[in-house]
């Protein structure tokens, strides 16, 4: 009983939940009506308020409908005109073709008969010695053709009798005509080959400028940021190439201008300078196309100390990428190295190399 009684009391509490929950859940609806209620009218008195302005819209639309129907139509008509003047072309143009055509049949044929006469009259020249001309008789129609063929005829029989002529000529005629042949597809390959050597040539001259514009960019921006680096950022360098001249042949120019010089030549600055600009661009070419490892040969022997300590803190940066070896007898270099690599003499006429790293922070107590 009184498990059954506990049952009652605990469906009892949780009815008495329920009905707090759907109590408040009544209120929110009751509210979210109210608010609804609310927008809705906010809705319907702006509805009020765009009808007037709608009906107006319909009007202009209406309007705007008409006036496109009349431009419809009007397009039409045009349209129509213009393919009936497209149509006119095309058979303007067809009849120009065949004219055309005509024209080249014509001429092609008062080519032939030209070739023909020409050839005509050397064959007369060659054979009988007699210059053709052109000219109208009056009594053509007195003229003895017949007469004038038996002529013909007796003059190359009197030829035929004047005896055989050298029939080695003809077989000599086609050795050299073999000959003169095959030295013509000779030339004609060499011709050939030589478009197609500067044909390659050009493309190559293309690809060459292209790929030499693409690299001399990647070159003048990493000068520009490493000498900035090596002298102050607010300085000027640059490099150009000459103006109107084929870039693989043209003249590159280095601006450098340190801070508070303006020299008109990169001959005018000092030695030091010199050296770091220098520097700058062999850096700048690097980094186009870096290395695992690179090797410096006394390259600091001209820079002081305030420039050592330029040159040594640019290494520093590339070191990350790139292991240097500098040849040098400079110590402040030295003291920026993490290794060194010296020959000594402790005893005379016998070398030896020795070596020091400093790869390792000595804490020393005070």
């Amino acid at each position: 009983m009184n498990g059954e009684k506990k049952n009652i009391e605990n469906a009892i509490v949780r009815a008495n939940e329920s009905i707090d929950m759907i109590l408040k859940s009544k209120t929110k609806r009751q509210n979210d009506i109210a608010n609804l209620n609310n927008e809705l009218k906010s809705l319907e008195d702006l509805i009020s308020q765009k009808t007037p302005n709608l009906k107006d819209i319909e009007i202009i639309k209406g309007d705007l409908l008409k006036e496109e129907e009349e431009i419809e139509a009007q397009y039409r008509i045009i349209r129509e005109k213009i393919s009936a003047i497209e149509n006119n072309l095309t058979s303007l143009r067809k009849q120009r073709e065949q004219l055309t055509d005509d024209i080249h049949m014509l001429d092609m044929k008062i080519n032939e008969l030209d070739i023909k006469i020409s050839n005509l009259k050397n064959n007369i020249l060659e054979n009988y010695s007699i210059h053709l001309e052109k000219k109208d008789f009056d009594n053509l129609h007195e003229f003895n053709f017949s007469e004038r063929t038996d002529e013909v005829h007796q003059l190359k029989q009197q030829i035929k009798n004047l005896g055989p002529i050298n029939v080695l000529a003809y077989s000599e005629y086609e050795e050299e005509k073999e000959r003169f042949g095959f030295l013509k597809k000779q030339r004609d390959d060499l011709l050939e080959s030589e478009k197609d050597i500067v044909k390659t040539i050009e493309e190559i001259n293309v690809t060459a400028q292209a790929l030499f514009m693409e690299t001399f960019e990647k070159i003048r921006e990493n000068f520009i940021k490493i000498f900035r680096n090596l002298f102050n950022p607010g300085d000027e360098a640059d490099l150009r190439l000459a103006e109107n001249a084929d870039p693989l042949e043209a003249k590159i120019e280095i601006i450098a201008k340190p801070k508070g010089k303006r020299p008109t030549s990169i001959e005018l600055l000092s030695g030091g300078e010199k050296t770091l600009t220098a520097i700058a661009l062999l850096f700048a070419i690097y980094l186009v196309k870096p290395s695992p490892f690179c090797i410096l040969d006394e390259i600091d022997a001209p820079l002081d100390d305030a420039n050592i300590d330029r040159f040594t803190k640019i290494l520093d940066d590339f070191s990350k990428n790139t292991q240097f070896i500098v040849v040098t007898h400079n110590k402040r270099t030295m003291e920026a190295a993490n290794t060194l690599y010296g020959v000594t003499m402790q005893e005379e006429g016998i070398s030896k190399l020795v070596s020091v790293r400093f790869n390792e922070e000595l804490n020393f107590a005070s």
